[in-house]
């Protein structure tokens, strides 16, 4: 399985491991995203595999050869699971720690069964690298503030701005929940699990403006290490990188597609699809049911992040369905925050809808788990209907395979998600429709639904 953008980060990785090997810092800058994590994670893995070759066969292969690439590809994606599982591991002591061992425990198995979270993770991108590294540094600064006081727990603080920088230099959405984040420090200061008026102190605000600042300075710092780029020309860097941001806010063309009332909601819409249906309705509980869910500021805070995170993407002009994902997280903590002040009886019930939706998911979406619609709401054909149905090439590794089957000599036309297929296919491609076209491999998407 190969997402649209999967060879296009591989071509991304491997000139910024050449810009590194040659000394050419400033050619570290491949995208304006930035996707650093995902490059210098990819390149040890291109390293690792060019080294071996050279030892073992003296001909190191291509991303060209349709036998290696889907090789490479699996080891890369492979490597981004591993970096995933760490983060969620430690997310879950973190949460246990925070909250109890029961929430941390629900937190897990629903995460787990989430269909398109499990789905998005399977990619080659830098959604699931941003979403992990940013929950886990709001969950570093959420302990930070409940279980320290006065300069106890500063290595969380750094801890958690280091997670932060990875966080950004994985992708620039991460920088929306930045609020959040300063908010969690100025509110530490009382040394209570409910702020109060003392946090205006003039000491109070001394202590916040320094932990603010090392949160900051440690940030920075992280971004210059890790980003050669900025080594060689950091004013070059950030004014890339700012223009970036403002497109994405203001000048994208799916402000043209998505616009009015149907863009204010957008989210919200996608969300509904894309979640669990037994997700969606614990989730909904779970605010219906504020009091009880949000009993602490520390549990407030999860749902200060999902809003803050809501409201930049929805003013955003780029609305793409897999940005909901960074919200997964603090949507399925919320609910194991709700669902672990029930009975058992009532958890292993839900847990056992929950599971029959994993099922149902699997039986129809394997191994593309990303295609997820809820069956609650129509599922695929409803999505197509209300014009928010994506496709991102997924499937198209799969028709290259079926047609490698067929021999070399036939020739496929593929009008759209070409890279998705042409670097599984050995056979002839084309950009054009003509007599000597044997097969079409096309898709339907939210702008082609027929």
């Amino acid at each position: 399985m190969s997402n649209s953008d999967a060879a296009r980060w591989h071509r991304r990785s491997e000139r910024f491991l050449t810009a590194v090997k040659s000394g050419e810092l400033k050619d570290t800058y491949q995208h304006y995203q930035p996707g650093v994590t995902l490059m210098w994670l990819n390149a040890l893995v291109k390293q690792s595999a060019f080294t071996a070759q050279l030892r073992y066969t003296n001909e190191p292969k291509t991303l060209e050869n349709a036998d290696y690439f889907p090789v490479i590809h699996g080891i890369s994606k492979a490597a981004i699971v591993v970096v995933l599982g760490i983060l969620f591991f430690i997310q879950l002591i973190l949460i246990n720690r925070i909250f109890s061992h029961k929430t941390s425990l629900i937190y897990g198995l629903l995460l787990v069964l989430e269909p398109y979270l499990i789905g998005i993770d399977r990619w080659f991108h830098l959604t699931s690298l941003e979403t992990y590294f940013l929950f886990t540094s709001f969950l570093c600064l959420v302990y930070w503030y409940k279980k320290f006081t006065g300069n106890s727990g500063k290595k969380y603080l750094f801890l958690a701005a280091v997670l932060f920088a990875l966080a950004v230099l994985s992708k620039l959405t991460s920088l929306s929940a930045l609020p959040t984040l300063l908010l969690i420090i100025l509110f530490r200061n009382t040394g209570t699990d409910r702020p109060d008026k003392s946090i205006f102190k003039k000491e109070c605000i001394i202590i916040a403006a320094k932990n603010v600042s090392i949160f900051t300075v440690v940030f920075l710092v992280t971004l210059f290490i890790v980003f050669p780029a900025f080594w060689v020309g950091p004013v070059n860097v950030i004014t890339k990188l700012y223009d970036a941001v403002v497109g994405a806010v203001s000048d994208d063309i799916r402000g043209d597609y998505y616009y009015g009332v149907f863009s204010m909601f957008y989210y919200f819409i996608i969300l509904a699809f894309k979640l669990s249906p037994v997700t969606l309705i614990i989730f909904t509980l779970s605010l219906v049911f504020f009091k009880r869910t949000f009993s602490s500021v520390p549990r407030l805070f999860s749902v200060v992040l999902l809003a803050n995170l809501l409201i930049v993407l929805t003013v955003s002009d780029k609305k793409i369905d897999r940005y909901i994902i960074i919200m997964f997280p603090s949507i399925l903590l919320i609910c194991s925050l709700f669902f672990s002040s029930l009975n058992r009886k009532l958890i292993t019930g839900v847990f056992l809808a929950h599971l029959l939706v994993f099922l149902y998911a699997y039986l129809t979406y394997y191994p593309v788990f990303s295609a997820f619609y809820s069956p609650a709401l129509g599922g695929t054909k409803k999505a197509m209907d209300l014009g928010i149905y994506e496709n991102s090439g997924e499937y198209f590794s799969d028709a290259a395979f079926y047609l490698n089957g067929l021999g070399r000599d036939k020739y496929v036309y593929i009008p759209n998600n070409f890279e998705s297929f042409s670097y599984y296919y050995k056979g002839n491609i084309q950009r054009d429709l003509s007599e000597t076209t044997d097969y079409i491999v096309a898709s339907l998407d939210f702008d082609r639904r027929n």
